[in-house]
C-alpha cells in the first residue's frame, strides 16, 4: 500500500458516522455550481471554479527561497496558554493529495473528472459538455451510508453486484436522482445526476466505474503541512486538516475576500499579518493585498502549534490561480 491508499484508507475509515446526507451533498453541489446558462440546471457541479488555470501566483514574492524573510514582529503577539490536553503540531514537508479512486469511461459529452474533499468524503465531478444525451454527473465516496434527501421517492436497484436506492427528487428543471450503494465494508458510493438520464442509463454509468487514481485539485500549494493531521475539506477557497478520530477540521487555511486586518504585528516576506491568540484558539491573518485577499489561518484550541511554526506554515502557501476567495 503506498502513501496515497493509505491517506485514502484513513480518510475513508474516519469519515465514517459522519458522511453528509445525500440532502447535503446536493447543498454542497448546488452551491458549487457555476453554469447556471444551462438549460436544465442539474445542480449537482461540483466544482467547476477547479478547472481553472492552474498556474501558481505565490503569496509572497520570495516564497521560494530558503530560509523564508520573515520580519519579527513589533510588539509580542496577545498570547494564551494551551490546552493540557491539546495536541502539539509539528510541520511536514509538502502536502499529498487525497485521490479520488474511481473514472468513468471516456465518452463524448463528458469531461475530465475534477476531484474535491468534503467533509473527508472524496467526490469527482464529471461535467456535461453535451446537454441533449448527457447531464453532469458527481460520483462521491462516503465512510457510512448517506441519508436520504426529504421528498425522495425510493426504488431498489442492483448496482455493481450490490442492492442500491435510486431516489428521485421531483424539483424544477429536471429532477435530481440520487444512487446509492454499499460498495465494500466502510466505503459507500453516491452517484447524483438529474433526468436527462433514465434509471437504468444512470445504474449503466455506476456499473461502469473502474478503479482510477484521481489527485484533487487544492487552491494552494504548501510547502509544509501539519504533521500527522488528514486533509478533511478541499475547495477553491480552504484547505482544512483534522486530527485522526476527530469529526472537527481543527487546522483550517482560508483564502477570504479583502478586508482591512486589526492591528498588524507580524511581517511575512513584506506582506501585513496578524497573529492572535486566545483561549479558543490561534489566528493568523496576511493581508494579501496584491491578490485582493487576506489569507486566513486557524488553529483551534485542541491543536498547540507555536508562533514560528504557524509564520513559517503561512510563508510556504502559495497561492494558484484556480483558488476563489469567499
Amino acid at each position: 500500500m503506498d502513501e496515497l491508499d493509505r491517506l485514502l484508507a484513513e480518510t475513508m475509515h474516519d469519515a465514517a458516522g459522519r458522511a453528509p446526507s445525500e440532502a447535503g451533498l446536493l447543498g454542497t453541489v448546488h452551491d458549487r455550481s457555476r453554469r447556471y446558462h444551462r438549460r436544465r440546471v442539474a445542480g449537482i457541479a461540483g466544482v467547476t471554479a477547479a478547472a481553472l488555470l492552474v498556474a501558481a501566483v505565490p503569496l509572497v514574492a520570495a516564497l521560494t527561497a530558503r530560509p523564508h524573510a520573515v520580519t519579527p514582529p513589533a510588539a509580542p503577539a496577545v498570547s494564551a496558554p494551551a490546552s493540557p490536553s491539546a495536541r502539539r503540531i509539528s510541520l511536514t514537508d509538502g502536502w499529498t493529495a487525497p485521490a479520488f479512486p474511481y473514472e468513468l469511461p471516456a465518452v463524448a459529452g463528458l469531461s475530465d473528472p475534477i476531484a474535491s474533499v468534503d467533509a473527508g468524503s472524496v467526490s469527482a465531478f464529471f461535467e456535461a459538455t453535451e446537454l441533449r444525451d448527457h447531464a453532469d454527473v458527481t460520483v462521491t465516496v462516503a465512510g457510512a451510508e448517506p441519508a436520504p434527501p426529504e421528498g425522495a421517492t425510493a426504488e431498489t436497484m442492483t448496482v455493481r453486484g450490490h442492492t442500491g436506492t435510486l431516489r428521485t427528487v421531483d424539483v424544477a428543471p429536471a429532477k435530481q436522482l440520487t444512487l446509492t450503494w454499499r460498495e465494500s465494508a466502510g466505503e459507500w458510493m453516491l452517484l447524483a445526476t438529474d433526468d436527462t438520464y433514465t434509471p437504468e442509463e444512470v445504474v449503466a454509468l455506476a456499473d461502469s466505474l473502474t478503479g482510477a487514481s484521481i489527485a484533487v485539485l487544492p487552491p494552494f500549494d504548501l510547502e509544509f503541512s501539519p504533521n500527522g493531521l488528514i486533509t478533511d475539506t478541499v475547495s477553491a477557497s480552504r484547505m482544512t486538516f483534522r486530527a485522526p478520530g476527530t469529526s472537527t477540521a481543527g487546522f483550517r487555511t482560508v483564502l477570504r475576500e479583502h478586508h482591512k486586518i486589526n492591528n498588524p504585528d507580524q511581517k511575512i516576506s513584506g506582506y501585513d499579518a496578524t497573529l492572535t491568540r486566545t483561549a479558543q484558539k490561534v489566528t493568523l491573518e496576511v493581508d494579501v493585498d496584491d491578490w485582493d485577499a487576506v489569507l486566513e489561518i486557524t488553529v483551534d484550541d485542541g491543536l498547540d502549534i507555536t508562533d514560528g511554526d504557524l509564520i513559517r506554515y503561512a510563508a510556504g502557501v502559495t497561492i494558484l490561480n484556480r483558488s476563489d476567495p469567499e
